[in-house]
């Protein structure tokens, strides 16, 4: 991989990488970041081990694996020393027991991040400078795996609005102050793509906004998830042939784990309904508190907060 030129999630640039994934056995909600320096000392270690290792299977045990080590001489990227990318095209991880799981480990938001364009993943990495390994590689701390949640379509309608130009995390979050909110990006990145179009971001920008939609959100998820008509047989709704930003809608929101196709179709006509009602309630809102403003250009009640 070109990491100057081809940014992906795990290799952004020659400063980090993300190996959050790493090893393939980890307990739920474990972070390397909670465990830094004694991971540090296991990453070097295994860096200078590797070498002179015996070729040969040596299956890993616990939570730590003897592959994962340091990728440069500065110690600034992590990641598998069994990579084929590190031994010329070669896939050698099966000698740590996992090599068909650690070839799948591929998280969601990295496939997300993958469907921008080149100058559009540049653009959203901002949102990581400064960031070491193990900063970047934590999900509390990475702002990155909150933002993919909210879908490539939207990205780039942002991106496209700033013009791809670069700015830091905290002017960002202060600018758009919808991405303070504590929803599940996944859960409702089928609504708020429904409402925003290039015309209206500016409602990112607005307090007020993200109020209403929170409420929203909640209400709607309430509401269709007492709507549902559920059969015991009917097939895992993320398998159902729909727009899968609305299955996740279903699952993450309304907690529909299973539905069939019909009954998700009916509950898709009810939400499509709802989105464009509350669409008019904002535009109504728009207009009435700023008259005369050209239409393609509205701007509902913000709070305002000086970004520095």
């Amino acid at each position: 991989m070109n990491r100057k030129h081809e940014p992906t999630l795990c290799f952004p640039d020659a400063e980090k990488s993300c190996f959050a994934c790493c090893p393939p056995i980890r307990t739920a909600g474990y972070e390397h970041i909670q465990y830094k320096n004694i991971i540090k000392r296991i990453l070097r270690e295994n860096t200078r081990a590797f070498a002179g290792r015996k070729q040969g299977i040596s299956p890993i045990t616990g939570y730590s694996c003897w592959a994962l080590g340091y990728l440069d001489k500065e110690y600034r990227l992590v990641g598998c020393l069994l990579h084929p990318s590190r031994n010329k095209g070669e896939e050698l991880r099966y000698r740590i027991d996992y090599g068909e799981k650690c070839k799948r480990e591929s998280c969601i938001e990295s496939k997300i991040f993958m469907t921008l364009s080149i100058k559009e993943r540049k653009f959203w990495l901002h949102l990581a400078d400064g960031f070491d390994s193990f900063s970047y590689s934590s999900a509390t701390i990475n702002p990155l795996f909150h933002i993919m949640g909210w879908g490539p379509s939207l990205l780039r309608l942002i991106a496209m609005n700033e013009d791809l130009n670069s700015f830091s995390k905290e002017f960002f979050f202060c600018k758009y102050i919808f991405f303070h909110t504590s929803l599940n990006p996944r859960a409702n990145a089928y609504l708020i793509n429904q409402i925003l179009k290039k015309n209206n971001l500016h409602l990112l920008k607005s307090e007020s906004f993200l109020r209403k939609f929170e409420v929203f959100s909640e209400k709607l998820s309430e509401q269709i998830s007492k709507a549902a008509r559920q059969t015991d047989d009917a097939p895992y709704t993320h398998l159902l042939d729909l727009d899968h930003l609305f299955l996740n809608f279903l699952r993450l929101s309304a907690g529909l784990a299973k539905i069939n196709k019909d009954e998700a179709c009916r509950l898709k006509d009810i939400v499509d309904q709802d989105i464009q009602q509350f669409k008019k309630t904002v535009r109504d809102e728009d207009e009435i508190i700023s008259p005369g403003r050209p239409a393609l250009y509205p701007q509902i009640e913000t709070t305002e907060v000086k970004c520095l």
